[in-house]
């Protein structure tokens, strides 16, 4: 295996999380001597721009589209753009059926990455993206020649084990070395910060506003959303700054004592997750509190508080909330607590189940 191609759909609404994310496993792929391309498809103009803030290094073509329908229609142009450049290997961050990737799919040794339970968190969403996801992803995904999972518990669904491919776990990844802890705040009362998305109704939003009315005295800064966004009233304490990007929301970072981390995740009717904020958050470190299971956490962790997976959670354990809040604040994570997070670590799996993939593939 020499070439890599990665396809992926983005769009600007969803942040910088996901570009992060993607670039940094092509920059492990490069660096261990593959030659790889990311093949884009995206209705954002400045596309380029923003993949240039992140990662300058990692070679990127780029096809622009305009609605629902355009989408649709530009995935051939970039299948074609695909197949012109002949990779040994199709890397695909799966994110829903388009006819031109399941011909491409057909075509080269494909390998899906699976981040989450499609099938239960488009319930959430609108009825026709739900019901035509569930009547077109067989047809996509029973293309794939492997798939890799985010986590063990999706792995474990029906609607994935029924396609009998080549499986392995890997949970989201980080690159330690573009991070450096921050010193400890020294804040006479507790700052807390969360970074999400607007319109994810797991990460539970809401319940951070909760908190915000439990701790009239805690000051909590949420980036992401915009307060036309958000449904409930802003609590005096709580301040939402919009979509910010590293450089203005690293600030933010220093100053907090602890971070929030996805507090919604049964929602999605899910248990396990490896979210890349709370990667960040870590990386920086920050002590979090999560309400799931973290795939790279499976025992207690001093600085990370696991509360219940359940809609009465933060209610329910305020106690132990405090006590959290109390217990790390003026602390920071070591390093060494957090060294298998790193993408080079992650990504050295990833490429050898490519190299076993491609080998099975070969044999029979």
């Amino acid at each position: 295996m020499r070439k890599i191609a990665y396809t992926l759909h983005w769009s600007p609404i969803w942040g910088r999380g996901i570009l992060k994310k993607v670039l940094s496993q092509a920059r492990s792929w490069l660096e261990a001597g593959h030659d790889v391309r990311l093949f884009m498809l995206t209705p954002a103009a400045d596309a380029a721009e923003h993949i240039r803030e992140v990662d300058s290094l990692v070679p990127v073509s780029i096809r622009l589209y305009h609605g629902l329908a355009g989408r649709f229609a530009h995935y051939y142009p970039l299948v074609r753009m695909v197949l012109d450049w002949q990779p040994d290997l199709l890397y695909h961050r799966y994110a829903g059926y388009y006819p031109a990737l399941a011909g491409l799919a057909g075509s080269l040794p494909t390998v899906f990455e699976i981040n989450t339970d499609d099938v239960n968190e488009y319930r959430i969403g609108p009825a026709y993206r739900y019901w035509y996801n569930r009547l077109t992803r067989r047809r996509l995904l029973s293309r794939a020649r492997g798939m890799i999972f985010l986590t063990a518990e999706i792995s474990r669904r029906p609607h994935f084990t029924c396609f009998h491919k080549p499986s392995t776990v890997i949970s989201n990844g980080i690159a330690l070395s573009r991070y450096s802890p921050l010193p400890p705040a020294s804040n006479p009362h507790p700052r807390l910060i969360f970074i999400g998305s607007p319109g994810e109704p797991w990460h539970g939003i809401d319940k951070i506003f909760l908190l915000a009315e439990r701790f009239p005295a805690w000051c909590f800064d949420v980036v992401g959303p915009h307060a036309a966004q958000i449904e409930h009233p802003t609590p005096a304490n709580l301040t939402l700054h919009g979509p910010l990007d590293r450089s203005q929301y690293e600030p933010l970072f220093a100053q907090a004592d602890v971070a929030i981390g996805t507090l919604a995740l049964h929602r999605n009717k899910m248990q396990e997750a490896s979210p890349l904020k709370v990667r960040e958050y870590l990386a920086f470190g920050l002590p979090t509190i999560i309400a799931y299971n973290d795939t790279d956490f499976p025992d207690q962790h001093p600085f990370i508080l696991q509360i219940a997976n359940t809609p009465d959670n933060v209610l329910v354990e305020v106690e132990r909330i405090a006590q959290f809040v109390e217990a790390v604040r003026g602390r920071r994570i070591p390093r060494s607590d957090i060294e298998h997070l790193d993408v080079a670590y992650k990504e050295r799996q990833r490429l050898e189940f490519f190299h076993r993939v491609l080998a099975q593939g070969q044999q029979s």
